[in-house]
């Protein structure tokens, strides 16, 4: 059966699938048995005291074996490989096995916060031993290994956030799809969009108001104008909204540009993406771009203070999901 022990190991080393101990004198990995490594200890004229226990066990690590490495604030687990080497490049970690620690997808080790453990086992890590035994916690931290290792959370609150969002950038991803695709019940010809941009506006305390095609002329053109004055900073926004699926260009930005009104702010709001040139033209007019994902980010901030008219339009359920 797999032993479960605790080494105090540089965390250096861990970045090498590696757990160390010290002891510079011996290199542990010249000697076949533990017998014959404490006789060397005896020939060197080393007194190991009461830390003999500890050298057997680091000696006797075996491959499956389950290692636990205490960090500030958390945990790392690796399962030993049994490969046993030698350095002095990292004090207090000479003597080394291999051990493959859990990581992340992107390769970066796996941090498991002390939090998450019981409290019996907090309390273990707290053994000044450099080399301990926690096989009492190993239904513990054999659940916790393979928890983890298939891709699992060390807690259930862990579990909940990512799961909730991930749920939540479905969710806003879906709406923003069917939004594009006009598979909602928004009315058609862009005039839904502006009106559902018209009620986040309101939500943000915006007055808002639609003015006529004949407002301006020539090639400018706002959808929408929104007024909020508090006492100190009274705002006004021009704004040209584009129920598209695949690309914005830049007519609304020129439709912006041509506006002669110096005190108000500019944006183009878009359900779809904008090419870098429309950017690029936006930037150097002093236009903001708020595109699909940014706006659907912004719709969902206000989704459930919506009135139901828009709700049952985007076919927004009131019902909570569970995960």
């Amino acid at each position: 059966m797999a032993k479960v022990i605790l080494i105090r190991s540089p965390i250096e080393l861990a970045r090498n699938d590696q757990a160390g101990y010290g002891w510079p004198q011996i290199n542990f990995s010249d000697h076949p048995t533990a017998d014959s490594l404490m006789a060397a200890f005896r020939d060197h004229d080393i007194e190991v005291g009461r830390k003999a226990k500890q050298i057997r066990r680091f000696f006797n690590i075996r491959p499956g074996d389950l290692i636990v490495v205490p960090v500030p604030r958390a945990i790392l687990l690796a399962r030993a490989t049994g490969e046993k080497s030698f350095g002095s490049d990292v004090g207090y970690g000479e003597n080394r096995v291999g051990a493959k620690y859990l990581r992340e997808p992107g390769g970066k080790i796996k941090r498991i916060p002390r939090d998450d453990l019981s409290t019996a086992l907090e309390t273990r890590l707290k053994i000044r031993m450099a080399v301990a035994s926690l096989d009492e916690f190993s239904d513990e931290l054999e659940t916790l290994y393979s928890r983890l290792e298939s891709g699992g959370y060390s807690n259930r609150n862990s579990q909940y956030e990512a799961e909730n969002s991930e749920a939540i950038e479905a969710f806003k991803q879906t709406l923003l799809e069917r939004i594009q695709q006009g598979s909602t019940f928004l009315s058609g010809g862009g005039n839904g969009m502006e009106m559902l941009v018209m009620e986040l506006l309101k939500l943000e305390g915006y007055v808002v108001h639609r003015p006529s095609k004949r407002h301006y002329e020539g090639v400018a053109d706002a959808d929408i104008e929104a007024y909020r004055k508090d006492r100190f900073n009274p705002t006004k926004l021009l704004i040209q909204v584009k129920h598209h699926q695949g690309v914005t260009g830049a007519h609304g930005i020129r439709q912006l540009s041509a506006i002669e009104e110096d005190d108000a702010q500019r944006w183009l709001i878009t359900t779809a993406v904008t090419g870098e040139s429309t950017n690029a033209l936006a930037e150097k007019d002093g236009i903001q771009v708020m595109d699909g994902i940014d706006f659907v980010d912004w719709l969902f901030e206000h989704y459930q203070n919506l009135s139901i008219a828009t709700r049952s339009q985007l076919g927004l359920s009131d019902v909570p999901m569970l995960l």
